[in-house]
């Protein structure tokens, strides 16, 4: 008897969540290699419904008894379930999400591929203590549910990771450049290097920032300050709960019109692309902002229960960012969200500027009061512009502004060059302004 069969004989309902990961992984440290062998990881996470009540338990590697009597205990002590769990079976068309020559990828090659990298940035910077770090695999993912769902599918992974560093007496400075894909094809090292080359060039001075409200240019790997209040604002939950300040403005012009945001979870290869969400239900593309409109949110089965709408396929695990695998419950989480581009380079953005800032990331993404979209951010990696020039990099900078507003009245200019960033963001460069910026 499988385990939700058994599951259900204490409880009224029952879903289980397997993932088996699969890969390799090597690290160099100092420009040395630090580590290089193979991972396998078999988690399970169930979720009961007893006594009206949801209980959540995960396991990687314990007994069916005793991952079924920790989810009972907990659902003891859980909040209310108000919905089934589905039993629905993924996608009718899966979605492409698996490439075969990923698993074909040996530790030799992962790390012939940090040297070259490492070497790369040597050879400009050899002062600079050079990490990286890169891993391949694949998951095989499923989904089961006493109400007869039975959803698997298998997606590949590749991923790769470099960071600069500079310690000098009064000065340590960082840079760093990652990618995420699931087609070998797709990942661009000399692309992900160049950029890392670019901003360490650009930093090569330190400068003062310009300060008040000049006109910031965020990078790919910056507008994640702009972009994560609003998918925290365009969860189904933060609407129920009335948290969110976009709650009752469907159909309303919220945003510049230039602005185009969707939810894509069926994107071939996508980075966080899946036929069915980590409760079974299929996935689609969800249109969340057109030419400034808003169009939809985003639901699991809970918040879809609560607000008495269905589940678009958004009950992800972790964070809108992800992160916390098999061990967390779902919750309403976009999947690929893009924000359609604009026009220009970065290069010619930056021409184009008189005087301002440059955002290639920030320290402690998602300070500052989120669910409003108040943000307030130390700049981690920031540059100086003037007459149209990079003239050096900045320190002891902060930035402040309200991503609502900045979105709505700020955008002076949206990029021509989308980017994948943290593992599921397709996103142009941004120029705006009512963002303040003092500095210490």
């Amino acid at each position: 008897m499988n385990l939700v069969d058994r599951a259900t004989r204490k409880a009224e309902s029952a879903e289980l969540y397997e993932e088996l990961r699969e890969g390799i992984s090597v690290s160099f440290n100092g420009g040395e290699i630090e580590t290089a062998g193979s991972e396998a990881v078999r988690g399970r996470a169930l979720r009961v419904v007893s006594g009206g009540k949801l209980g959540f338990a995960s396991t990687a590697g314990g007994s069916d008894e005793a991952l079924l009597e920790s989810a009972l205990v907990a659902a003891s002590h859980g909040d209310p379930a108000p919905f089934p769990f589905t039993g629905r079976n993924g996608a009718t068309q899966p979605v492409p999400v698996l490439d075969p020559t990923v698993a074909q990828i040996g530790v030799d090659t992962l790390i012939g591929w940090g040297e070259e990298a490492i070497q790369q940035i040597r050879d400009e910077f050899p002062e600079l203590i050079v990490n990286a770090s890169l891993s391949r695999g694949t998951a095989a993912v499923g989904v089961r549910t006493s109400a007869g769902a039975a959803c698997e599918e298998r997606r590949s992974y590749l991923s790769m990771s470099v960071s600069a560093e500079q310690i000098r007496k009064g000065d340590i400075w960082s840079v760093y450049a990652s990618a995420a894909v699931r087609r070998a094809e797709d990942l661009d090292r000399d692309h992900l290097v160049g950029d890392l080359l670019r901003q360490l060039r650009w930093g090569r001075e330190i400068v003062a920032a310009p300060t008040g409200t000049p006109p910031v240019l965020f990078l790919p790997t910056g507008v994640p300050v702009l972009l994560l209040p609003l998918m925290v604002g365009f969860s189904g939950m933060s609407v129920f709960l009335g948290t969110s300040p976009l709650k009752g403005r469907l159909g309303e012009t919220a945003f510049d019109p230039r602005l185009s945001i969707t939810d894509d979870g069926v994107i071939p290869y996508g980075p966080r692309s899946r036929s069915f969400d980590d409760e079974g239900v299929p996935t689609d593309r969800l249109p969340l902002v057109t030419a400034g409109v808003i169009q939809n949110f985003y639901y699991d089965l809970r918040a879809a229960s609560l607000t008495k709408t269905r589940s678009t396929g958004n009950g992800m695990k972790g964070s809108p960012l992800g992160g916390g695998g098999f061990r967390v419950p779902p919750g309403p989480a976009s999947r690929n969200i893009v924000v359609s581009p604009g026009a220009g380079s970065v290069d010619e953005m930056v021409r184009d500027l008189k005087s301002g800032l440059v955002v290639a990331g920030v320290l402690g993404l998602g300070q500052g009061n989120v669910q409003s979209g108040a943000f307030s951010n130390n700049v981690g990696t920031g540059f100086a512009v003037k007459d149209g020039k990079v003239v050096g990099r900045v320190k002891n900078t902060m930035i402040a502004g309200n991503a609502y507003d900045v979105l709505k009245d700020g955008i002076q200019a949206i990029g021509g060059q989308a980017e994948w960033v943290f593992g599921g963001l397709a996103l142009p460069p941004i120029l705006a302004e009512k963002v303040s910026v003092v500095t210490q």
